[in-house]
Formats: C-alpha cells, structure tokens, sequence
C-alpha cells in the first residue's frame, strides 16, 4: 500500500529535521514505536542500521531498518523489514516561506506472509487503520516542531 501525505509546518527546516533526520526521534511521534537502537552508524549516515521496537494492540515485534538517503534538511528514507511487513519510506522537506516548511512522506507497505492475503481481502479496512495512526503521528509531529 502506498501513500503520501503532504503537510506545511510553521518551523524552520533545521527545526523539522531535528524531529525526523534522526531514527531515535521516532519514540517522541510515531505512535507505535516503543523504542529505536542504532545498529551501526555510518559518517554519512547512509547504510546506517537501527532496530526498531513496535508495540501495536499489547504485542510487540522488533523491525530492521537501513537508512538509503540521508541530504541533511532536505531528504531521509530508510527501508525496514520485519516479521510481519516491509516498509520503505521518505520524507522531503523544503522551505515554502519564511519560517515555513512543506513536509512530503511517501511511504510504502508491504505486508508478509497471512497478512499480505488478508491486506488484499480487507484493504479497505488495512488503508483506514494506517491512514487514521499516520494523521496522529503527523499531526504529533506538526506539534512537536510548531512548539
């Protein structure tokens, strides 16, 4: 399933990126990871390698991820596998105004195993569920930067 959401955010781009150029940030805004430990760290942080902690409906599953593009202030996406799906997603930031910044997310999920069977049954269901946790997240992450 794929997404992109676009958001306009009343902060720098320095103050956006603080909030999602770093994995371990995660805890403060998405909503379902629990914790983030980098792996391996690169200089130019692509290849660096971080373990999530995702805790949804009392259980948890742990998912691998890889940074694929790092442009400080402008571009992250990182690629994460787990147990049950594979995710890869990229966030752009840009200047719109002073003081302003336009904040597009693609975002890619792919489900494994029983699930991918059950996103194609009730993808309806599966689109609505990710759509209402990501408006959270990001409505989160508009606060966090906003402050």
């Amino acid at each position: 399933m794929k997404y992109q959401y676009t958001m306009v955010i009343k902060a720098t781009t320095e103050k956006v990126w603080y909030w999602i150029g770093d994995p371990e940030h995660a805890v403060k805004w998405q909503t379902n990871v629990s914790k983030t430990e980098i792996l391996r760290k690169t200089p130019n942080m692509i290849g660096t390698t971080f373990r999530e902690t995702i805790e949804e409906n009392g259980s948890s599953t742990e998912m691998e991820g890889v940074v694929t593009d790092y442009r400080e202030n402008q571009v992250l996406a990182m690629h994460l596998s787990g147990k049950y799906n594979v995710v890869d997603v990229e966030w752009h930031i840009e200047e719109s105004e002073s003081q302003y910044t336009r904040l597009v997310v693609n975002s890619d999920i792919r489900f494994k195993s029983f699930l991918k069977i059950l996103s194609f049954l009730f993808r309806p269901v599966f689109k609505k569920k990710i759509t209402e946790q990501l408006q959270v997240e990001f409505a989160r992450l508009k606060e966090l930067c906003e402050c």
